[in-house]
């Protein structure tokens, strides 16, 4: 629909601007006449297709706050809210090509549960000892992605882009078997060359490398990094490529996953890309925290299991067998679980998720997030719980990386100040933590940011975890991210002039969009 919409468009325009060069080099009463209709002619095709836009949007039926948003783009900007349209507009959940994966991915997983390759991972199971709010958010992670409770886990957390690549390299180069990356961004700056050094030298060794990268999120990185790899006998694929990117509906949906499996044992999930600037060496930001998880144990496996879901869809290629996912011997007990979601899910797990979470609060909330782009549930989630009188503190960048997301962002401060929620500005450089903390009962660590766009639009994947030990671990962390912060207080946000407070609330008027 919309690829035709937009050919139809592109047609006219051509040919108005082909009438209007030959009208300057031509005086000719007839021409000028033809061309004045043409613009009409054009004018009325053009308003044509707004309206039928219009009516799409109001035909599917979403968020009335999302169409309404739409609606008023397209009557007051309708060039640009037909450029927006076409490159954001159409929702692709359970549609067309993510439809496929979602119908192949279960196909997969069926053959896989059924066969003895998940003896050594728990089936779906509820601690007895647990609260009642763990019990209910493991039940609704089950319910909504069949995310299994894992309880036999080791993990360490990293703080820092370079602790995690640094710990993350080590372990590729003693991998043995296999190598499995998927990330939204790989550069080809010093630290992917490092990477591909590696890679390289493992080829040699006879282990096997896999490689997801997100074609928009990498889309700096030249053809021959990856060739040289694919040349010394690795695999690497793009996901979801957009050759004409204003003629696919793909750019839309990216791979936002930070994910990383050595020898079907060793995990990594988490906020950190691999580049330069992840570890610090950045003309914008001399420091990176972040927040990167590794995990040994049964949470391993269901981690393996995605990227080889996401591998099936990119490369075609069916590599569940026993060698990629071998028995361990892990035998502590700390429950994990992993979510995934994107438009192939049929709910927004994450979403969900973190609503859940916010509300399930009691004593406290602590939420550490690069972009926060709200959607009313989250938005009226958090106030809520701020009036309740919960402890309720988020950690957000001092100085931004996107300077529009950043003015949409700071759009809910006044909602969010007025409901008692303490904020926070990180200044000790760039934080892109993507934390959320609750009552030392359980947290949320992995790729998806407080924002519409990982809730509904990028595939994400976060570790949610059960035991009080390493919940209380970043708990101490998150204090001690706040001894470099300021505190963000009504006086200061009450103080900004009019044009500062209006280019805030004109980003917060895409939020429903993008």
């Amino acid at each position: 629909m919309k690829r035709i919409l937009f050919l139809v468009f592109i047609f006219f325009i051509i040919s108005i601007l082909f009438i209007l060069i030959s009208a300057n080099y031509i005086d000719n009463e007839h021409i000028r006449q033809t061309k004045q209709n043409l613009i009409t002619f054009i004018d009325w095709i053009f308003l044509f297709i707004i309206v039928s836009i219009i009516l799409l949007v109001i035909r599917e039926n979403t968020n009335p706050v999302k169409s309404l948003a739409w609606i008023q783009v397209l009557i007051f900007l309708p060039v640009i809210g037909f450029i927006l349209y076409i490159v954001f507009g159409i929702n692709y959940r359970k549609k067309k090509i993510f439809n496929k994966k979602s119908l192949k991915d279960a196909k997969t997983i069926d053959a896989f549960i059924s066969s003895d390759l998940t003896d050594n991972i728990d089936a779906f199971d509820i601690v007895n000892d647990q609260s009642h709010n763990v019990k209910r958010l493991i039940r609704l992670m089950y319910n909504n992605s069949k995310a299994i409770l894992c309880q036999h886990n080791e993990m360490e957390f990293y703080y820092s882009g370079a602790d995690k690549l640094d710990a993350l390299f080590n372990d590729i180069q003693k991998a043995k078997k296999t190598i499995h990356l998927e990330y939204f961004t790989i550069k080809d700056d010093q630290t992917g060359l490092t990477l591909q050094k590696i890679l390289i030298q493992k080829l040699k060794e006879g282990v096997k490398v896999r490689i997801i990268y997100d074609a928009v999120g990498s889309w700096r990185t030249k053809k021959k990094y990856w060739k040289k790899i694919i040349q010394s006998g690795g695999e690497c694929y793009s996901f979801s490529p957009a050759i004409f990117p204003l003629l696919s509906s793909k750019l839309n949906y990216r791979d936002h996953r930070k994910i990383a499996i050595i020898d079907g044992t060793t995990a990594y999930i988490g906020g950190v890309n691999i580049g330069n600037q992840y570890i610090g060496i950045s003309s914008s930001f001399s420091f990176w925290r972040d927040t990167h998880l590794r995990i040994k144990g049964d949470s391993s496996h269901v981690i393996q299991q995605m990227f080889l879901l996401d591998w099936l869809f990119v490369s075609k290629k069916n590599e569940f067998n026993k060698v990629n996912f071998p028995a361990h011997q892990i035998q502590s007990v700390s429950p994990v679980q992993i979510v995934s979601s994107g438009p192939d899910s049929d709910w927004e797990n994450i979403h969900q998720a973190y609503f859940e979470m916010i509300c399930s609060a009691r004593n406290y909330l602590y939420i550490q997030t690069p972009y926060m782009f709200l959607d009313e549930s989250i938005l009226m989630a958090l106030k809520i719980t701020g009036l309740a009188g919960v402890d309720v503190r988020i950690i957000l960048p001092h100085k931004p990386d996107h300077i529009f997301i950043n003015y949409g962002t700071k759009s809910y401060y006044y909602d969010l100040l007025d409901a008692n929620v303490k904020l926070y500005e990180y200044t000790k450089g760039f934080i892109h933590a993507k934390v959320i903390i609750v009552d030392d009962e359980f947290c949320s660590v992995g790729s998806a940011n407080l924002d519409i766009r990982s809730f509904s639009q990028n595939f994400e994947m976060n570790a949610l975890l059960y035991d009080s030990s390493k919940v209380i671990k970043l708990k101490e962390q998150f204090f001690e991210d706040l001894e470099n912060c300021v505190c963000i207080n009504k006086e200061s946000v009450n103080k900004k002039n009019k044009l500062r407070k209006f280019l805030e609330s004109f980003a917060r008027l895409f939020s429903p969009i993008f």
